[in-house]
């Protein structure tokens, strides 16, 4: 066979519109006829899919064979399923799965005992029915009602799980039904003829025929919910008398039923839409629900909420005090409002404000409290950073007036000598050396007054943002040597052993960088050392650490304590230095040698204990000429 036979598909196409008319047309008047003809009719549809299945294949083309029983009953039978799963509530249709379970077992059952019949006693067998044909229907049905089972389970599943992300109603259908069908295929088909030599085919055509009349059906199933059975009201009273007629007990029920389930429907769905969490307690402050997204904020979930499972979520160090507030509100019936952290499970901390108000009954009895809890992490971080920010300032603006008060100090002292000395020199009687030392004296004054100003032009471009990088050729060899010869006699007068190290051969040691920030790096380094170091040595030198030079300055001086030593490279930080530490300077060398530090692509710290000396490093790309 080598064409389509377009005379089966029109026959399955017309049995499919058959049965599926058949089932819709019960299922409209159920509510006059009842369902138990319906459930009469699916049954029959199992009876006569179960000898189909496993007897009668039509070849619709090629290799591709098709069970009538198997595509059309049965997969009517799994509509049917959703049909009352979206039109009935859920205990209805379980109770359809439950007769349909039931009823194959009971065909099984029978099925056996035929073949009992057959073997035990005398027959009369017109139409040459064997034996092993029971048995083998009887193990397809058991198998098939077990696959029936988890195709039920698996219908309302992923009708649910697509309904949450698809809103169209056919395409809802069709992908559940598709999913559940294939699904069907594949384990019928393995599971009831997996000895047999015409699996593969078996398995291709249940595929292929239950796709197809998966979209067939589909198209049938939407049409009759969308335009045929809709949930529109329409008043059941037609007359004048009609309007004022007594309504029955079981229609006042129904009624008063049908209003709490809207009146629950619309709070439940204003919680779930609501942007707060929200929850609620009975009278003694015990939780009795907790709506989605308190979940989110908390962490935990609803059921782990109840009674007084919320306080878990509670920061270990708020929950006493929230727990005590809130039970003496309670016990008082006063509204509640307090401030609280919940620790996640994640280990993150949202920040929430917690709002209750009692909730009365008809008689102004509290009957319990209905609260929000808002997450307000964002606020609070805002205003803990506001607070840092405020405090930072008032410390700034202390450094900063501790900075002028001890600069016109720095200034003023340097300033005395010039003058004094160029008083001094007016004397006619100096000798020679004595207008040499005078001379000598105004010249380290001229210095130290150079170098103030020089840094206080650095720390103000620093902090307008005003530096700017000129990278050029610096032979790295020759500045470290350079620095050496320059501080060399400070340290002798001082009786300091002072040396260095160059870890570069000449023709590797001359990199591009800018060198005038990287020489008042360093130099601020060295004099820092000098000034903080009364005896002992210093040296300072560099190494190849990766892509980066090193550099280090290491000292025998006072050293410097652990909770100090961040707090250096803050700029004006001297001025903040215990008395017995604070030395002549602005205070200000090693924020400036941070900030070029950091210009320059490096970073700075430091290695130091109180009273043992201070090692200072620095890095900076080693980027060869």
């Amino acid at each position: 066979m080598d064409t389509i036979n377009f005379y089966q598909i029109t026959i399955f196409i017309f049995q499919g519109f058959l049965v599926s008319f058949l089932i819709l047309a019960l299922f409209h008047f159920r509510k006059i006829v009842g369902t138990g003809l319906l459930y009469t009719t699916i049954g029959m549809f199992q009876f006569i899919q179960v000898f189909l299945a496993s007897t009668i294949y039509f070849e619709i083309y090629e290799g591709i064979v098709v069970s009538p029983g198997s595509s059309i009953l049965f997969s009517v039978s799994l509509f049917t399923i959703l049909l009352f799963y979206i039109k009935e509530d859920a205990i209805i249709a379980r109770r359809l799965i439950y007769a349909l379970v039931t009823a194959n077992f009971v065909l099984a059952i029978l099925l056996v005992l035929f073949h009992l019949n057959i073997e035990s006693s005398e027959t009369f067998n017109s139409f040459n029915v064997s034996d092993s044909f029971f048995d083998t229907n009887a193990f397809i049905l058991v198998f098939g009602t077990f696959v029936l089972f988890i195709d039920s389970i698996l219908i309302i599943f992923t009708f649910e799980f697509i309904s949450k992300y698809i809103s169209n109603l056919f395409f809802r259908i069709y992908i559940t039904m598709t999913i559940v069908l294939c699904f069907d295929a594949v384990f019928f088909s393995i599971g009831g003829f997996w000895n047999s030599e015409n699996l593969y085919n078996i398995l291709i055509s249940g595929l292929i025929s239950k796709s197809t009349i998966a979209f067939y059906y589909s198209i049938l199933f939407t049409i009759y919910l969308r335009y045929i059975e809709q949930d529109v009201y329409s008043s059941k009273y037609d007359t004048f008398t009609d309007v004022y007629h007594s309504l029955t007990y079981r229609q006042k029920y129904e009624h008063a039923e049908k209003v709490i389930q809207l009146s629950e429907n619309r709070y439940q769905t204003l919680t779930d839409i609501s942007p707060v969490g929200i929850f609620m307690t009975e009278a003694n402050g015990k939780t009795t629900f907790v709506n989605e997204k308190w979940c989110v904020i908390s962490g935990l979930s609803q059921d782990q909420a109840l009674q007084d499972g919320w306080l878990k979520a509670v920061h270990p160090e708020d929950r006493k005090k929230l727990k005590e507030g809130w039970y003496n509100d309670a016990s008082r019936k006063d509204a509640s409002h307090a401030e609280y952290r919940f620790l996640r499970p994640d280990g993150t901390i949202k920040w929430v404000l917690g709002q209750a108000i009692p909730e009365y009954n008809e008689k102004n009895k509290i009957i319990g409290y209905v609260g929000t809890t808002t997450d307000i992490t964002e606020l609070k971080l805002y205003e803990i950073e506001l607070n840092k920010m405020k405090e930072k300032a008032e410390e700034s603006d202390r450094l900063k007036s501790a900075f002028l008060a001890n600069m016109s100090h720095e200034i003023r002292t340097p300033m005395n000598g010039i003058l004094g000395f160029s008083e001094l020199l007016k004397e006619p009687k100096l000798s020679g050396d004595e207008k040499d030392l005078y001379i000598n004296l105004i010249e380290e004054s001229g210095e130290r007054m150079l170098n103030i100003i020089r840094d206080i032009i650095d720390i103000s471009k620093i902090e307008s943002g005003q530096v700017t990088i000129f990278r050029s050729e610096v032979d790295i060899n020759k500045q470290v040597t350079y620095l050496y010869q320059f501080f060399k006699p400070e340290a002798e007068r001082k009786e300091l052993t002072l040396s260095y190290h160059c870890d570069l051969p000449q023709h590797k040691a001359i990199i591009k960088t800018d060198k005038e920030k990287f020489n008042a790096i360093l130099t601020n380094l060295i004099k820092n050392a000098l000034k903080y170091t009364q005896k002992g040595a210093i040296s300072f030198g560099y190494e190849v650490h990766n892509t980066f030079l090193r550099f280090y300055v290491k000292d025998s001086g006072i050293g410097i304590s652990k909770d100090r030593q961040e707090a250096i490279f803050e700029r004006f930080i001297q001025a903040d230095i215990e008395n017995n530490y604070a030395i002549e300077g602005a205070g200000i060398g090693l924020s400036i040698a941070k900030a070029f530090t950091e210009k320059l692509g490096g970073e700075i710290w430091l290695d130091s204990t109180k009273n043992n000396g201070s090692i200072f490093y620095f890095t900076i790309p080693y980027i060869l000429s």
